[in-house]
């Protein structure tokens, strides 16, 4: 039985999402439904007191990053691994299909303003990691050769292929090791992903800065800039030495981040969102192979983030 305290129930993960989408839809079509009988006099200025709703895609870069792995019988890092993002491709029946919104890397964020330019904001940042197979990198520590053997009863299907085409690689990673030696990432060496995903879960701080105005109040064009931090809640799909799984969602670590971007506001309800998210993520429990098998890294990253929102 896993960890209750740092182990999310999927299900009840994605049930609460989807009542969640429903609930933001039906905010982005109605705005009409939050105004007031003194809403005509107001302008896009007039902030103090509302909730912005805003609904958006990113795509995703990382930093290399050292990642250790630890179990029973070793403890050893691979260095200076590349990874990237893994975005979807656009498909109408997955972007426009409210069930299947979390399948790409989508952001959503909830703001209020408790002045005319001063908010607090909380969201969730879905990005997806990969590393990038076949890499070849360097790496230091142990593996007791035991290990290798154990993990080959029980091989990933595209481990085993591997293994059966070249049976010495995985042989290469027995015993100590300095730091000089490398290793291409191979089947039988390593799959590592947060592809479902590396959900970034943060309390925001923000102002906007308004650079344009219409005359009539009502459309313009500012500058939202945020700094904040928050959980890492990470499901993994490892595979190290061959031995692995799809591991539950986790709470694996922290991030802190700033987001700068540029906002056009029109029919005062409505905007769209241009920005960038650069910030830092230190992953100290992420699951791989199961029991007490662990994984930790760090990293920084830069999202490129385009969003709609409704203002209520």
């Amino acid at each position: 039985m896993y960890n209750l305290s740092k182990s999310i129930n999927k299900q009840m993960f994605v049930s609460l999402k989807y009542k969640f989408y429903f609930v933001l839809l039906c905010l982005f079509l109605s705005p009409s439904i939050w105004s007031d009988e003194n809403s005509s006099s107001l302008t896009i200025h007039d902030k103090k007191g509302r909730w912005n709703f805003q609904w958006g895609y990113n795509r995703s870069y990382y930093t290399q990053s050292d990642i250790n792995f630890r179990g029973p019988g070793y403890e050893y890092t691979l260095k200076d691994v590349n990874a990237k993002d893994k975005p979807e491709s656009f498909k109408p029946e997955v972007y426009f299909n409210p069930s299947k919104f979390e399948i790409p890397q989508y952001n959503l964020k909830i703001s209020y303003f408790f002045t005319d330019r001063f908010f607090l904001a909380f969201g969730q940042d879905h990005m997806k990691y990969v590393v990038t197979p076949g890499q070849p990198v360097k790496y230091s520590g142990y593996i007791d050769p035991g290990v290798i053997a154990k993990n080959q009863l029980a091989l990933s299907p595209e481990a085993a292929a591997f293994i059966y085409l070249f049976p010495g690689h995985v042989q290469e990673m027995s015993g100590y090791h300095g730091g000089d030696q490398t290793i291409a990432l191979t089947p039988d060496i390593l799959k590592y992903e947060h592809t479902d995903g590396l959900n970034y879960l943060f309390l925001d701080f923000g102002w906007i800065t308004p650079l344009y105005t219409s005359s009539d109040g009502l459309s313009g064009v500012s500058l939202v800039s945020t700094i904040g931090g928050g959980p890492v809640v990470c499901r993994s799909d490892v595979r190290v030495l061959g031995k692995g799984q799809n591991n539950n969602f986790h709470l694996s670590g922290y991030g802190v981040s700033g987001y700068v971007a540029t906002r056009y506001e029109f029919s005062r309800a409505y905007f769209l969102e241009l920005g960038g998210k650069g910030g830092y993520i230190d992953l100290t429990d992420v699951l791989t192979s199961g029991g007490s098998n662990r994984a930790s890294q760090n990293f920084g990253f830069l999202e490129l983030v385009l969003s709609g929102g409704v203002s209520i």
